[in-house]
């Protein structure tokens, strides 16, 4: 085993030899403010990923350059794979009791000759928990399977894309098993009643203004927006299993919420945050209206959260093509052309648009830019029609001390509210 520095784009991250189900975006965000004092992430020869997923993704979120690596070399995929469920079993963020299983299934049936004994040192749990876990290898390969096909059907993947991925089955075998695995009553009890919003900590929204001073977003990042939000919006206009879109992804709040919520979710973003990459598809809304296709018809909201224009403004990419470092005019068309394109494949539910007026970065003067006039002005109210107009405060602390004496000394207010304006079929 060797120690060196490597470029972060010589590594490569092998997701089929990953042993992790889940990754958390949380633990990159904590690694990102104490990257300095991270261990080095391990590699192969060939600078395939062994352990550090969210090391390495915490230099990738901070766009760094380098990371600190060590080296070991192995022989085979079977090796590889063996190695990285070894160390992530050991050590970091541990793995679960449900990528334990997967993980001793696959190593089993590999042909590699790992044995009862092998793999409960290689996985560090019992031999009683590898009995347990392998002793109906084909049920529990089923039951691999039907979460993958599910999980990727609520993430609105293709049912081709689906059986790319779940090797040995067919476009007609996803078919087949959706129309099983596509029923509230066989989920968890407190699944069921999460999707329903029949969980105890549940309040149900009944005026118009959503006051959220505090964010409880697991993952921070610039201009995402209280998960709350969305949370209101599902519940006024979406059932389990429809779907949601959010263009504007974020930190992936709306992910978060839908899965939760037992809602499909197509979540996309100009430029997705690394620690949710695999998560977040890459599209750009100049691009058109996200490629759902027949998708749409299942679609019961859509989410709009764009960066608020001169507030953002190289806050995500020095490009002109930003919608933040965008002239006035061509940031508003944008907006315009897109929600209209949205409204035209929508068939039912809502779209919503959450935006705050830019005050603070227009000019010295501090001059009012009230986007959502001149957006609604030029949204079409054929069959979509304005249903209301939220008021979603920020908190005092929005303000700093110098803005404060500024509005003082020129007698001008500040704006501590985004406003959420929502179109219903």
């Amino acid at each position: 085993m060797t120690v060196d520095t490597k470029k972060l784009s010589e590594i490569v991250f092998r997701e089929d030899l990953y042993p992790r189900i889940n990754r958390d975006p949380k633990l990159v965000q904590k690694y990102s403010e104490n990257v300095e004092m991270l261990p080095p992430i391990e590699i192969n020869q060939h600078n395939e990923l062994i352990d550090g997923w969210h090391r390495w993704t915490a230099h990738k979120t901070l766009k760094l350059d380098d990371v600190p690596v060590k080296i070991t070399e192995t022989k085979s995929d079977t090796e590889f794979l063996a190695l990285a469920i070894q160390r992530n079993a050991a050590h970091g963020m541990q793995l679960s009791d449900e990528d334990k299983k997967s993980m001793a299934v696959r190593l089993f049936n590999s042909g590699a000759g790992y044995d009862e004994d092998n793999i409960h040192t290689i996985l560090s749990v019992s031999t009683r928990s590898v009995r347990a876990y392998l002793k109906n290898i084909k049920d529990n390969l089923a039951e691999e399977q039907n979460k993958t096909i599910f999980d990727m059907w609520m993430a609105c993947y293709t049912q081709e894309e689906i059986a790319d991925k779940v090797k040995g089955i067919t476009q007609d075998i996803v078919s087949d098993r959706m129309k099983v695995l596509r029923n509230l009553e066989a989920l968890p009890k407190s699944v069921k009643l999460s999707a329903l919003y029949q969980d105890a900590d549940w309040s149900v929204p009944t005026t118009n203004v959503w006051n959220y001073a505090k964010k409880t977003n697991e993952v921070s990042h610039f201009g995402n927006s209280e998960q709350r939000i969305v949370d209101n919006l599902v519940y006024n206009f979406t059932e389990p299993f429809d779907i949601v879109v959010d263009p504007f992804a974020g930190g992936g709040s709306t992910i978060d919420v839908c899965k939760n919520r037992v809602r499909r979710f197509y979540v996309s973003d100009r430029i997705p945050i690394p620690a949710r990459e695999h998560e977040i598809r890459l599209h750009d809304i100049k691009d058109g209206v996200p490629p759902l296709n027949k998708n749409w018809s299942e679609v019961s909201l859509t989410y709009l959260d764009p960066p608020y224009w001169r507030q953002a403004q190289g806050k995500y990419s020095k490009d002109k093509e930003d919608l933040a470092n965008m002239p006035l005019e061509q940031f508003t068309k944008n907006i315009v052309v897109f929600t209209n394109k949205i409204m035209e494949r929508q068939s039912k539910g809502a779209v919503a648009l959450l935006i705050q007026p830019t005050q603070w970065n227009t000019n010295d003067t501090h001059d009012w830019t009230d986007h959502i006039l001149d957006i609604c002005a030029g949204v079409k109210r054929d069959k979509f029609k304005l249903f209301n107009r939220v008021s979603c405060p920020y908190s005092s602390e929005q303000c700093t001390p110098q803005m404060v004496i500024e509005a003082k000394k020129e007698k001008f207010w500040l704006g501590l509210t985004r406003e959420l304006i929502v179109w219903k079929v």
